[in-house]
């Protein structure tokens, strides 16, 4: 399988920064942890959780080399924030966390890469206080759901409150119509959207519309391969 060099850059309200690394990884996969790195910017191999204990961070990047699908901070099994992703080439602004982000002991910095031809959508959601990621992999022309990453639970079964702000990431080539992801309760009417980025064209950027959210919503994509 191919891999990535991705990196991540993040600034603390202590005016610290902090960089992160993993040379190789491996596309496609359940995601991969980025550890403290390189020297001599920063204490190496350590997790984001030791390295950033107690500090704030309040803006940040995560940089793929070609793809990036999405990043977030894993926090015992649970996503404590979704991050801005990025590839190398047309990064332009390291940006504000969509919610300032208190480190705690034990918590893992996340990525997951793709291939250009990739079939994999990635949905970064953010509410007042939850964070979370849905995914869906296309195998052909279709509507897909995407589901929680964690539990494979449509939208409206994880997220408790409206969805303040997202970003929706995957492969640059579909032609179908609505091209992003449309959200829909549960009387199937569209209640909200998120444009889809292709993070090796342009900057993916969270789109700051808030979204109202029920036991039944979905978020889907119109997939045409």
């Amino acid at each position: 399988m191919t891999t990535q060099s991705c990196s991540a850059i993040f600034k603390g309200a202590s005016g610290k920064i902090y960089s992160f690394e993993n040379t190789a990884v491996t596309d496609g996969t359940a995601g991969e942890e980025m550890q403290s790195g390189p020297s001599p910017y920063s204490l190496t191999a350590q997790s984001l959780g030791d390295y950033a204990l107690n500090d704030t961070l309040v803006a940040g990047l995560v940089t793929a080399q070609t793809n990036a699908g999405v990043a977030y901070v894993n926090y015992g099994g649970d996503i404590a924030a979704t991050l801005p992703v990025c590839a190398y080439g047309v990064t332009n602004d390291m940006v504000p966390l969509a919610k300032p982000l208190r480190v705690q002991s034990g918590m893992t910095l996340m990525i997951k890469t793709h291939v250009v031809a990739t079939t994999q959508y990635y949905l970064a959601v953010e509410t007042a206080s939850q964070s979370h990621v849905f995914a869906y992999t296309s195998t052909g022309a279709a509507t897909g759901d995407l589901v929680s990453i964690n539990t494979s639970q449509d939208v409206g079964r994880v997220i408790k409150q409206p969805i303040l702000c997202a970003y929706f990431t995957g492969p640059q080539d579909t032609t179908a119509a609505p091209s992003g992801s449309i959200f829909v309760n549960g009387a199937g009417t569209p209640t909200g959207f998120v444009p889809l980025s292709g993070s090796s064209k342009a900057q993916p950027g969270y789109t700051k519309f808030t979204i109202p959210v029920d036991l039944n919503t979905k978020a889907q994509v119109v997939c045409d391969a």
